[in-house]
């Protein structure tokens, strides 16, 4: 029986929880071994090994989006689960640690957007230190070797059962899988170009579906308190061609770059990229105003790239603490790549903009 962290008595918790965890007061340090980058030759990420679950470390998560179609329908999703240890919530004496799921699928023909945010006690969560195995409530993630993969997750409208097939090397983000991050760092790797395969169950009815996911594994030490919020994006272009684009806005310090993985597998970060919004989109939910898209310009690939939804209501909102939201859905790309015009997938990700 799985134990759901919304069963604890005071409602301080659920800050401990969000997205951006705002409001965390940060634990002691571990006495874990230091895992900064002049203690560790290149490259900082080490696989298949750095698949699994890291004990040492406050904050994790394995996040997979993907773009699926079945005949003339197509859908976006979106599985993360997440894993905070030592975590000090407002008004709680004692640190915790927590674990969360976030589960989201994006209706694009019938334009409906379906999401549901799930907190659990850590007695919910079954995970390996040694590969790539991990299960919350009913979110799973499992790989038999580096890069092929399976995962299962459901919520009230339905569920997705997948396949995931790596089709390319590793994305080490940032060029060697490492970050600063807020006022620590983050450890991060992404698999771009999964092969996927499975059945996606909307309302019932059941899709026979194959597509293009993309997954993103993150592991650190930082204290929250240090993030405002972060415009994310991850791009698969009809060249072969897949971005990382990403500004992490942190309390007096900042984050900005692009990691491209080109055709022939080499690595280019460019820490020159900007991320230009574009529009504005209002939430009725949270009061929040996003971009309605943006364009991303990488100087060193000579790449503009205009990413723009394909539904705009893609808010992931959790009520019971709505600054917590968070804009993550499903989007197209369109613009120029060296000089040739190039379209695309893309997941856009939107933090720090819900108003509580």
């Amino acid at each position: 029986m799985t134990s759901r962290l919304p069963q604890l008595p005071r409602r301080g918790i659920f800050a401990a929880l969000l997205t951006l965890c705002l409001t965390l007061v940060p634990a002691a340090t571990s006495n874990a071994r230091s895992l900064s980058p002049s203690a560790a030759p290149a490259p900082l990420v080490h696989l298949p090994a750095d698949q699994a679950a890291h004990s040492n470390v406050k904050n994790e998560w394995w996040y997979v989006v993907g773009h699926l179609r079945s005949g003339r329908r197509t859908f976006g999703y979106e599985m993360t689960i997440f894993k905070f240890i030592g975590v000090k919530p407002p008004g709680f004496n004692s640190t915790l640690s927590i674990f969360r799921t976030d589960i989201a699928i994006t209706d694009e023909n019938g334009h409906r957007f379906y999401h549901e945010i799930t907190p659990y006690f850590p007695q919910s969560a079954v995970y390996s230190t040694h590969g790539l195995s991990i299960q919350v409530g009913n979110a799973r993630l499992r790989g038999s070797s580096l890069g092929h993969m399976s995962l299962k997750a459901s919520l009230p409208a339905g569920s997705f059962n997948l396949t995931l097939s790596s089709k390319r090397r590793p994305m080490y983000v940032g060029g060697r899988g490492y970050l600063p991050f807020g006022t620590g760092y983050t450890y991060y790797y992404s698999l771009t170009d999964l092969a996927t395969s499975g059945i996606l169950t909307l309302h019932h009815r059941r899709y026979v579906t194959t597509g293009i996911s993309w997954l993103d594994h993150q592991w650190g030490d930082w204290s929250w308190k240090s993030i405002s919020g972060w415009t994310w994006m991850c791009l698969q272009l009809d060249n072969g061609v897949q971005l990382s684009a990403f500004d992490f806005r942190g309390y007096g310090r900042r984050t900005r770059a692009a990691s491209v993985l080109r055709q022939n597998g080499s690595l280019v970060t460019d820490p020159g990229a900007t991320i230009t919004p574009g529009g504005a989109w209002v939430s009725p939910h949270t009061a929040g105003r996003y971009p309605a898209g943006v364009t991303v310009h990488v100087p060193s690939v000579k790449a503009t790239l205009s990413v723009r939804p394909t539904l705009a209501d893609q808010e992931v909102v959790w009520p019971l603490e709505v600054r917590g939201s968070y804009w993550e859905g499903s989007s197209r790309v369109s613009g120029t790549y060296d000089g040739k015009r190039v379209s695309g997938d893309a997941y856009l990700e939107l933090t720090g903009y819900a108003r509580g």
